[in-house]
Protein backbone atom coordinates (compact mmCIF):
# COMPACT_ATOMS: atom_id res chain seq x y z
CA UNK A 1 0.00 0.00 0.00
CA UNK A 2 2.91 2.48 0.77
CA UNK A 3 4.06 4.09 -2.41
CA UNK A 4 7.98 4.62 -2.34
CA UNK A 5 9.50 7.99 -2.94
CA UNK A 6 10.55 9.11 -6.24
CA UNK A 7 12.78 11.59 -7.66
CA UNK A 8 12.02 15.33 -7.92
CA UNK A 9 10.20 15.41 -10.75
CA UNK A 10 11.45 18.69 -11.91
CA UNK A 11 14.70 16.61 -12.58
CA UNK A 12 13.14 13.68 -14.12
CA UNK A 13 11.37 15.78 -17.28
CA UNK A 14 12.60 13.75 -20.17
CA UNK A 15 15.01 15.72 -22.64
CA UNK A 16 13.25 13.26 -25.66
CA UNK A 17 9.72 13.36 -26.57
CA UNK A 18 7.30 12.56 -24.81
CA UNK A 19 5.51 9.46 -25.09
CA UNK A 20 1.83 10.37 -24.29
CA UNK A 21 -0.28 13.52 -25.88
CA UNK A 22 -0.01 16.22 -23.51
CA UNK A 23 -3.31 18.36 -22.24
CA UNK A 24 -3.53 21.70 -23.27
CA UNK A 25 -2.50 24.58 -21.09
CA UNK A 26 -5.19 25.23 -19.43
CA UNK A 27 -6.84 22.09 -18.61
CA UNK A 28 -3.07 21.39 -17.42
CA UNK A 29 -3.43 24.42 -15.20
CA UNK A 30 -6.97 23.65 -13.87
CA UNK A 31 -5.15 20.43 -13.07
CA UNK A 32 -2.30 21.25 -11.56
CA UNK A 33 -4.24 24.18 -9.41
CA UNK A 34 -7.73 21.91 -8.37
CA UNK A 35 -5.09 19.21 -6.79
CA UNK A 36 -2.88 21.52 -4.93
CA UNK A 37 -6.51 23.24 -3.40
CA UNK A 38 -7.07 20.05 -2.29
CA UNK A 39 -3.33 19.36 -1.08
CA UNK A 40 -3.02 22.52 0.56
CA UNK A 41 -7.12 22.73 2.25
CA UNK A 42 -6.35 19.18 3.69
CA UNK A 43 -3.18 20.63 4.97
CA UNK A 44 -4.65 23.97 6.49
CA UNK A 45 -7.26 21.72 8.28
CA UNK A 46 -5.44 19.48 9.51
CA UNK A 47 -3.18 22.20 11.46
CA UNK A 48 -5.88 23.47 12.40
CA UNK A 49 -7.46 20.16 13.88
CA UNK A 50 -4.15 19.52 15.49
CA UNK A 51 -4.10 22.63 17.09
CA UNK A 52 -7.39 22.34 18.65
CA UNK A 53 -6.53 18.28 19.36
CA UNK A 54 -3.52 19.57 21.17
CA UNK A 55 -3.16 23.34 22.18
CA UNK A 56 -0.57 22.45 24.06
CA UNK A 57 1.52 22.51 20.91
CA UNK A 58 2.63 25.23 18.98
CA UNK A 59 1.79 25.24 15.15
CA UNK A 60 2.05 28.55 14.20
CA UNK A 61 4.33 28.56 11.62
CA UNK A 62 2.94 25.61 9.60
CA UNK A 63 -0.87 27.26 9.89
CA UNK A 64 0.92 30.43 8.34
CA UNK A 65 2.77 28.88 5.95
CA UNK A 66 -0.55 26.63 5.15
CA UNK A 67 -2.47 29.98 5.01
CA UNK A 68 0.32 31.64 2.58
CA UNK A 69 0.31 28.53 0.40
CA UNK A 70 -3.63 28.54 -0.04
CA UNK A 71 -4.05 32.94 -0.75
CA UNK A 72 -1.52 31.92 -3.67
CA UNK A 73 -3.48 28.90 -4.93
CA UNK A 74 -6.87 30.54 -4.26
CA UNK A 75 -5.48 33.41 -6.93
CA UNK A 76 -4.60 30.33 -8.96
CA UNK A 77 -7.89 29.43 -9.04
CA UNK A 78 -9.75 32.40 -9.84
CA UNK A 79 -7.13 33.26 -12.71
CA UNK A 80 -8.13 29.64 -14.45
CA UNK A 81 -11.81 30.00 -14.21
CA UNK A 82 -11.51 33.23 -16.53
CA UNK A 83 -9.05 31.13 -18.87
CA UNK A 84 -5.43 32.31 -17.31
CA UNK A 85 -2.60 29.52 -17.41
CA UNK A 86 0.62 29.21 -14.99
CA UNK A 87 3.00 29.22 -18.46
CA UNK A 88 3.85 28.12 -21.71
CA UNK A 89 5.66 24.74 -21.84
CA UNK A 90 7.97 23.80 -22.66
CA UNK A 91 9.41 26.76 -20.07
CA UNK A 92 7.93 27.06 -16.68
CA UNK A 93 7.33 30.33 -15.44
CA UNK A 94 7.58 31.95 -11.58
CA UNK A 95 4.21 30.76 -11.10
CA UNK A 96 4.20 27.64 -12.58
CA UNK A 97 7.69 26.59 -11.13
CA UNK A 98 5.49 27.53 -7.62
CA UNK A 99 3.13 25.33 -8.56
CA UNK A 100 5.27 22.54 -9.55
CA UNK A 101 6.87 23.29 -5.91
CA UNK A 102 4.20 23.35 -3.74
CA UNK A 103 2.34 20.31 -5.07
CA UNK A 104 6.12 18.47 -4.70
CA UNK A 105 6.43 18.97 -1.45
CA UNK A 106 2.40 18.06 -0.83
CA UNK A 107 3.59 15.04 -2.36
CA UNK A 108 6.09 13.66 0.07
CA UNK A 109 4.09 15.11 2.92
CA UNK A 110 1.42 13.06 2.04
CA UNK A 111 3.81 10.01 1.54
CA UNK A 112 4.97 10.97 5.12
CA UNK A 113 1.85 10.55 6.54
CA UNK A 114 0.90 7.40 5.05
CA UNK A 115 3.26 5.69 7.13
CA UNK A 116 2.63 7.18 10.53
CA UNK A 117 -1.48 6.33 9.96
CA UNK A 118 0.00 2.94 9.51
CA UNK A 119 1.60 2.95 12.43
CA UNK A 120 -1.39 3.88 14.53
CA UNK A 121 -3.38 1.52 13.20
CA UNK A 122 -4.11 -0.09 15.95
CA UNK A 123 -6.37 0.35 19.50
CA UNK A 124 -3.66 -0.01 21.93
CA UNK A 125 -1.23 2.79 19.60
CA UNK A 126 -4.53 4.94 19.86
CA UNK A 127 -4.83 4.27 23.35
CA UNK A 128 -1.43 4.96 24.78
CA UNK A 129 -0.20 7.83 22.76
CA UNK A 130 -2.74 10.76 22.45
CA UNK A 131 -0.39 12.67 19.83
CA UNK A 132 -0.36 10.01 17.60
CA UNK A 133 -4.36 9.49 18.09
CA UNK A 134 -4.93 13.34 17.18
CA UNK A 135 -2.64 13.01 14.53
CA UNK A 136 -4.78 10.29 12.96
CA UNK A 137 -8.02 12.41 13.80
CA UNK A 138 -6.13 15.54 12.17
CA UNK A 139 -5.98 13.44 9.00
CA UNK A 140 -8.96 12.06 9.25
CA UNK A 141 -10.44 15.66 8.49
CA UNK A 142 -8.03 16.51 6.36
CA UNK A 143 -9.21 13.95 3.67
CA UNK A 144 -12.77 14.33 4.47
CA UNK A 145 -12.01 18.55 3.58
CA UNK A 146 -9.72 17.69 1.02
CA UNK A 147 -12.02 15.60 -0.99
CA UNK A 148 -14.71 18.52 -0.30
CA UNK A 149 -12.21 20.85 -1.95
CA UNK A 150 -11.49 19.20 -5.27
CA UNK A 151 -14.89 18.17 -6.20
CA UNK A 152 -16.15 21.76 -5.65
CA UNK A 153 -13.03 22.99 -7.97
CA UNK A 154 -14.26 20.41 -10.48
CA UNK A 155 -17.80 21.73 -10.02
CA UNK A 156 -16.77 25.31 -10.94
CA UNK A 157 -14.97 24.10 -13.57
CA UNK A 158 -17.38 21.94 -15.48
CA UNK A 159 -20.20 24.70 -14.90
CA UNK A 160 -17.87 27.05 -16.74
CA UNK A 161 -16.16 24.96 -19.13
CA UNK A 162 -18.11 21.49 -19.51
CA UNK A 163 -22.11 21.85 -18.12
CA UNK A 164 -22.56 18.47 -19.27
CA UNK A 165 -20.39 16.84 -16.26
CA UNK A 166 -21.48 19.67 -13.63
CA UNK A 167 -24.28 17.13 -12.11
CA UNK A 168 -21.97 14.11 -11.67
CA UNK A 169 -19.82 16.88 -9.07
CA UNK A 170 -22.94 18.01 -7.57
CA UNK A 171 -23.43 14.36 -6.51
CA UNK A 172 -20.16 13.56 -5.45
CA UNK A 173 -20.06 16.73 -3.47
CA UNK A 174 -23.44 15.81 -1.67
CA UNK A 175 -21.28 12.35 -0.51
CA UNK A 176 -18.14 14.62 0.67
CA UNK A 177 -20.62 17.03 2.21
CA UNK A 178 -21.36 14.01 5.07
CA UNK A 179 -17.52 12.71 5.11
CA UNK A 180 -17.20 15.80 6.79
CA UNK A 181 -19.61 16.18 8.67
CA UNK A 182 -18.93 12.49 10.17
CA UNK A 183 -14.86 14.15 10.70
CA UNK A 184 -16.14 17.45 12.42
CA UNK A 185 -17.91 14.99 14.75
CA UNK A 186 -15.12 12.97 15.41
CA UNK A 187 -13.03 16.02 16.13
CA UNK A 188 -15.70 17.62 18.39
CA UNK A 189 -15.51 14.23 20.60
CA UNK A 190 -11.97 13.86 20.47
CA UNK A 191 -11.14 17.96 21.53
CA UNK A 192 -13.09 17.35 24.66
CA UNK A 193 -10.18 16.78 27.12
CA UNK A 194 -12.98 16.84 30.32
CA UNK A 195 -13.56 13.50 28.56
CA UNK A 196 -11.11 10.54 28.13
CA UNK A 197 -11.76 8.50 25.53
CA UNK A 198 -12.90 5.05 25.75
CA UNK A 199 -12.81 1.73 23.80
CA UNK A 200 -16.16 2.52 22.13
CA UNK A 201 -14.62 6.08 20.83
CA UNK A 202 -11.63 4.58 20.02
CA UNK A 203 -12.93 1.59 18.38
CA UNK A 204 -15.11 4.21 15.91
CA UNK A 205 -12.17 6.15 15.78
CA UNK A 206 -10.02 3.27 14.27
CA UNK A 207 -12.86 1.80 11.46
CA UNK A 208 -14.16 5.40 11.13
CA UNK A 209 -10.73 5.98 9.49
CA UNK A 210 -9.74 2.50 8.67
CA UNK A 211 -9.29 3.49 4.83
CA UNK A 212 -7.02 6.29 5.61
CA UNK A 213 -4.07 5.07 3.95
CA UNK A 214 -5.37 3.70 1.14
CA UNK A 215 -7.23 6.76 0.67
CA UNK A 216 -4.08 8.64 0.93
CA UNK A 217 -1.89 6.65 -1.21
CA UNK A 218 -4.37 7.09 -4.00
CA UNK A 219 -3.69 10.80 -3.38
CA UNK A 220 -0.15 10.42 -4.38
CA UNK A 221 -1.28 8.77 -7.53
CA UNK A 222 -3.29 11.35 -8.49
CA UNK A 223 -0.65 14.02 -8.18
CA UNK A 224 1.80 11.16 -10.11
CA UNK A 225 -0.79 11.36 -12.65
CA UNK A 226 -0.94 15.60 -12.47
CA UNK A 227 3.24 15.93 -13.00
CA UNK A 228 2.91 13.24 -16.02
CA UNK A 229 -0.04 15.31 -17.67
CA UNK A 230 3.53 18.03 -17.53
CA UNK A 231 5.98 15.25 -18.58
CA UNK A 232 4.09 13.12 -20.97
CA UNK A 233 5.66 9.94 -19.04
CA UNK A 234 3.79 7.91 -16.64
CA UNK A 235 4.88 4.16 -15.59
CA UNK A 236 3.90 2.19 -13.63
CA UNK A 237 7.35 2.44 -11.23
CA UNK A 238 5.71 6.03 -10.82
CA UNK A 239 2.75 5.52 -8.53
CA UNK A 240 5.10 2.53 -6.71
CA UNK A 241 4.11 -0.87 -8.29
CA UNK A 242 7.41 -2.94 -8.44
CA UNK A 243 8.41 -3.93 -11.71
CA UNK A 244 8.01 -7.72 -11.13
CA UNK A 245 4.39 -7.03 -11.49
CA UNK A 246 4.71 -4.39 -14.69
CA UNK A 247 2.98 -7.93 -16.95
CA UNK A 248 0.20 -8.96 -14.48
CA UNK A 249 -1.35 -5.51 -14.26
CA UNK A 250 -0.39 -4.34 -18.15
CA UNK A 251 -1.88 -8.32 -19.14
CA UNK A 252 -5.04 -7.48 -17.04
CA UNK A 253 -5.54 -4.16 -19.03
CA UNK A 254 -4.49 -1.56 -16.12
CA UNK A 255 -2.74 1.04 -17.04
CA UNK A 256 -0.39 3.14 -14.65
CA UNK A 257 -3.07 5.42 -13.22
CA UNK A 258 -6.01 2.49 -12.73
CA UNK A 259 -2.97 0.08 -11.33
CA UNK A 260 -2.00 2.33 -8.94
CA UNK A 261 -5.45 3.41 -7.47
CA UNK A 262 -5.57 -0.70 -7.04
CA UNK A 263 -2.32 -0.84 -6.14
CA UNK A 264 -2.95 1.67 -3.43
CA UNK A 265 -5.92 0.30 -2.10
CA UNK A 266 -3.80 -3.32 -1.47
CA UNK A 267 -4.78 -4.95 -4.15
CA UNK A 268 -2.94 -6.82 -6.82
CA UNK A 269 -4.23 -7.59 -10.14
CA UNK A 270 -5.98 -10.33 -9.98
CA UNK A 271 -7.93 -9.30 -6.68
CA UNK A 272 -8.92 -5.59 -8.54
CA UNK A 273 -10.15 -8.12 -11.16
CA UNK A 274 -12.17 -10.49 -8.55
CA UNK A 275 -13.37 -7.32 -7.01
CA UNK A 276 -14.65 -5.52 -10.11
CA UNK A 277 -16.12 -8.92 -10.93
CA UNK A 278 -18.72 -8.92 -8.29
CA UNK A 279 -19.27 -4.78 -8.58
CA UNK A 280 -17.05 -3.16 -6.58
CA UNK A 281 -15.54 -0.90 -9.67
CA UNK A 282 -13.77 1.60 -7.24
CA UNK A 283 -10.56 0.17 -5.24
CA UNK A 284 -11.64 1.83 -2.30
CA UNK A 285 -15.09 0.63 -1.91
CA UNK A 286 -13.27 -2.58 -2.61
CA UNK A 287 -10.79 -2.18 -0.06
CA UNK A 288 -14.10 -1.01 2.65
CA UNK A 289 -15.04 -4.25 2.65
CA UNK A 290 -11.43 -6.43 2.17
CA UNK A 291 -9.90 -4.49 5.00
CA UNK A 292 -13.43 -5.94 7.09
CA UNK A 293 -12.78 -9.37 6.43
CA UNK A 294 -15.11 -10.21 3.49
CA UNK A 295 -14.32 -12.01 0.18
CA UNK A 296 -15.99 -10.64 -2.96
CA UNK A 297 -18.34 -13.24 -3.12
CA UNK A 298 -19.43 -12.14 0.86
CA UNK A 299 -19.29 -8.74 -0.17
CA UNK A 300 -21.70 -9.08 -3.52
CA UNK A 301 -24.64 -9.06 -1.43
CA UNK A 302 -24.26 -5.96 0.35
CA UNK A 303 -22.98 -4.21 -2.53
CA UNK A 304 -26.27 -5.39 -4.73
CA UNK A 305 -28.06 -3.45 -2.34
CA UNK A 306 -25.67 -0.54 -2.55
CA UNK A 307 -24.43 -0.96 0.96
CA UNK A 308 -20.72 0.09 1.77
CA UNK A 309 -18.05 -2.18 3.76
CA UNK A 310 -18.24 -0.10 6.78
CA UNK A 311 -21.96 -0.33 7.43
CA UNK A 312 -22.40 -3.90 6.11
CA UNK A 313 -19.86 -5.12 8.62
CA UNK A 314 -21.77 -3.53 11.29
CA UNK A 315 -24.61 -4.81 10.23
CA UNK A 316 -23.35 -8.27 9.71
CA UNK A 317 -22.22 -8.43 12.65
CA UNK A 318 -25.52 -7.74 14.52
CA UNK A 319 -26.70 -11.13 12.14
CA UNK A 320 -28.83 -8.94 9.46
CA UNK A 321 -28.84 -9.98 5.88
CA UNK A 322 -28.70 -6.99 2.92
CA UNK A 323 -32.17 -7.23 2.64
CA UNK A 324 -33.20 -6.49 6.09
CA UNK A 325 -30.45 -3.76 6.24
CA UNK A 326 -31.29 -2.14 3.21
CA UNK A 327 -35.04 -1.98 4.72
CA UNK A 328 -33.93 -0.63 8.16
CA UNK A 329 -31.72 1.94 6.31
CA UNK A 330 -34.33 3.52 4.20
CA UNK A 331 -36.13 3.94 7.11
CA UNK A 332 -33.27 6.46 8.52
CA UNK A 333 -31.72 3.45 10.43
CA UNK A 334 -27.61 3.07 9.54
CA UNK A 335 -26.85 1.83 12.69
CA UNK A 336 -28.31 -1.59 14.09
CA UNK A 337 -27.72 -0.15 17.51
CA UNK A 338 -31.11 1.63 16.77
CA UNK A 339 -33.41 -1.09 15.89
CA UNK A 340 -34.20 -2.28 19.36
CA UNK A 341 -35.11 1.47 19.74
CA UNK A 342 -37.11 1.74 16.95
CA UNK A 343 -38.74 -1.49 18.08
CA UNK A 344 -39.14 -0.98 21.58
CA UNK A 345 -41.18 2.27 19.96
CA UNK A 346 -43.50 0.34 17.93
CA UNK A 347 -44.43 -1.99 20.77
CA UNK A 348 -45.42 1.51 22.56
CA UNK A 349 -47.80 2.46 19.69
Amino acid sequence: MIIQPRADPIRSIPRAAPRRVRVDNLRLTQSFVNTLSAAYTGLWIFERSLCRLEPEVDRTDELAQAEHAMQRIQRWERETLQGETLSERPLLSDDASRAWRLLHVAEGRIRSLIGELIQSSDLRVLADDPFARSVRIATHCEAAYASEASALGMLRWTEVHAPLEAGRWRHRLLTYHRQVEEADALLERFSDRKIEPDDRDLACLLDSSLLLPADLAERVVDICHVFSLYTGVFEYADVGIPEAQNVSWETAGFGPYAAGRWFAAGLNARHAIDWMKVGAEDPLVAAGFMWRGFTPQEAQPWLSAYIGGRIAASWASNGSDPQEAREWISLGVRDPAEVAHWNGASRLM
